[in-house]
């Protein structure tokens, strides 16, 4: 036994210190394996803040382009987001392009704009930031040159479709906050039906058997943060209500609206306080501000010429009056746009009644692709098609404060989607061809990569 205490403590002939160096051995792995380990964790630590760094820095470029800013804009908010992160671009002025190396944190600050590698190459409504420090580690402090953490992010402001045919927004306990009568004739393809109220009677629905005229094709449904009435299961398809549904946001509170540019700004918005004399019986429109309510008489024809028109006196084509446009967006708001609207703004309405008919299809391009109309937020009038009027339009209907009504026997709306505060369907046709291609998208910051 005393032999054995001898030769583990290194006392035995021949074999004296082997155990000290055994020892010394095994403690210089394990002082090197706690050393990776918290380099391993330094690493890791600073590419999670790296990370966090770079895409924040994304998101605050992507931000600016969302707001219709400059491409320089937009690297020198990316760039100043990095710095307020503790990532500086050292000397180089905040709009520039490409990599600036800040040599007292050993940091280098690179962005792009356009993306220049990945899945946004070129892409101008994108930003790329990249982020490489040295890090000096614990284990091998001196080599920290050889220990770059590098993290990458890229934002843009993205196109993002809602998926709904027709949305109610009203986010209040109103009753009714879509509502189709016994005379209504609903006809829905390609989306559903979202309705934010949370009364118990969210969405009612009176068309019962044996009528056959509400149509939502599968396997498109209704979701509701209420509760809903009436039919709806045996429709047919029957249509199971989701309640309960967590209200959805408005997908086009981000829309800008129309500017007006007056003297000296150039080109200078054409405004009219008078509607053009027709010519043959067809009154030409003009893109511009109207002063002036749009209505005609009798069997009058009104044709809108491509563009933008801002709409401060109302529509109404009672009688047998014809309008007609393509490439049209349509702002209806108050008479002293684009002045602060005060306590009461003054808004007009848009009336079609009569044997009246419009048919305009949206722009295709630019910031109000496809969003034929939009009503000014300050504004809630009601947007209504009676007795025999007749509205044909192509691309999104956005009315965010007012009533959408249908109320007549052959009051038709057939269009690409509409978004109201409420939906009323008295009597009337509704037909909704809902497809992410023809109708507005909203626009939205956000991570790409």
């Amino acid at each position: 036994m005393n032999n054995t205490y001898r030769r583990f403590f290194g006392h035995d002939e021949g074999e004296e210190g082997q155990a000290v160096v055994l020892f010394a051995i095994l403690m210089l792995a394990l002082l090197f394996a706690i050393g990776l380990a918290i380099d391993a964790g330094q690493l890791y630590s600073a590419k999670r803040s790296e990370q966090e760094a770079a895409d924040a820095a994304a998101f605050a470029g992507a931000v600016v382009l969302y707001q219709k800013g400059l491409g320089s804009e937009a690297i020198a908010a990316a760039r100043t987001d990095a710095l307020t992160n503790g990532y500086s671009s050292g000397t180089c002025t905040l709009a520039t392009p490409g990599p600036c190396t800040d040599a007292a944190t050993q940091t280098t600050v690179t962005v792009y704009y356009p993306p220049i590698s990945g899945a946004y190459i070129g892409k101008l409504n994108h930003i790329e930031v990249e982020i490489t420090r040295q890090v000096k580690t614990s284990l091998v402090p001196a080599e920290a040159a050889f220990n770059p953490v590098r993290a990458r992010g890229v934002a843009g402001a993205e196109n993002l479709n809602s998926g709904y045919a027709v949305m109610a927004l009203d986010r209040g306990d109103t009753d009714r906050g879509f509502w189709s009568g016994t005379q209504a004739e609903i006809d829905i393809h390609g989306g559903g039906i979202l309705v934010n109220s949370r009364s118990s009677n969210a969405a009612e629905n009176d068309v019962c058997p044996p009528d056959v005229d509400f149509y939502l094709e599968a396997p498109y449904g209704l979701d509701v943060t209420g509760t809903t009435t009436g039919c709806w299961g045996t429709l047919t398809p029957p249509v199971t209500p989701n309640t309960g549904h967590d209200p959805a946001a408005d997908p086009f509170s981000g829309f800008p609206k129309p500017p007006v540019c007056a003297f000296p700004c150039s080109p200078v918005t054409p405004v009219y306080n008078s509607l053009p004399s027709p010519v043959g019986g067809i009154t030409t429109l003009d893109p511009g501000v109207y002063k002036v309510k749009i209505k005609g008489s009798g069997n009058d024809t009104f044709v809108m010429n491509p563009g933008v028109y801002i709409i401060e006196g109302g529509f109404d084509t009672s009688g047998n009056g014809l309008l007609t446009g393509s490439g049209v967006f349509i702002y209806n708001t108050y008479s002293t746009y684009p002045s602060a609207p005060g306590l009461s703004p003054n808004c007009s309405d848009v009336s079609l009644s009569g044997n009246g008919n419009i048919t305009l299809s949206a722009m295709t391009t630019g910031t109000w692709a496809n969003l034929l109309f939009y009503q000014d937020p300050f504004c809630a009038n009601d947007f209504e098609i009676a007795g025999n009027g007749n509205f044909t339009g192509t691309g999104s209907l956005y009315l965010p404060s007012a009533l959408f009504m249908l109320d007549g026997n052959n009051a038709t709306l057939e269009g690409s989607q509409l978004v109201a505060r409420q939906v009323e369907i008295q009597e009337g046709n509704l037909t909704i061809n809902y497809n992410p291609n023809n109708t507005a998208q909203p626009i939205l910051p956000r991570l790409s990569e």
